[in-house]
């Protein structure tokens, strides 16, 4: 194992500036992506929930200053994804219904983009 010792050189000489930097552009990066796959969870669930539902369709608002997905079933909400703090009357009040997305669609856009990314790839 030869590469042991010109690697703790390295990690002596420039381990310091390495923790530096992680802790200032590493760990925010980190903690966004996070968050991040921490949404697209939710809106998976929520058209997985909307699949099951007669007429189901699903929104997205801003609660808060995050994402929320409604689950609606013949234009009532049934859930939000993640569960917030208020009633979902409340929530969907002012919303516009129209932009609801259901399952189908979703689905759809998401076989387009798959296969636009594989013609991408392949070209």
């Amino acid at each position: 194992m030869s590469w042991i010792g010109p690697a703790a050189k390295k990690a002596v000489t420039y381990g310091p500036q390495a923790k530096i930097a992680w802790d200032k552009a590493g760990r925010p990066a980190a903690e966004i992506a996070a968050k991040k796959a921490q949404v697209q969870l939710q809106r998976r669930k929520a058209f997985a929930k909307a699949a099951t539902v007669v007429e189901g369709s699903v929104v997205r608002l801003v609660h808060a200053g995050e994402p929320v997905h409604v689950v609606m079933a013949h234009g009532e909400p049934i859930e939000a994804y993640p569960p917030v703090d208020v009633g979902l009357d409340v929530l969907v009040k002012d919303a516009d219904l129209t932009a609801a997305v259901t399952s189908e669609q979703y689905e759809a856009k998401r076989v387009r983009a798959r296969i636009a990314r594989a013609r991408g790839r392949s070209s």
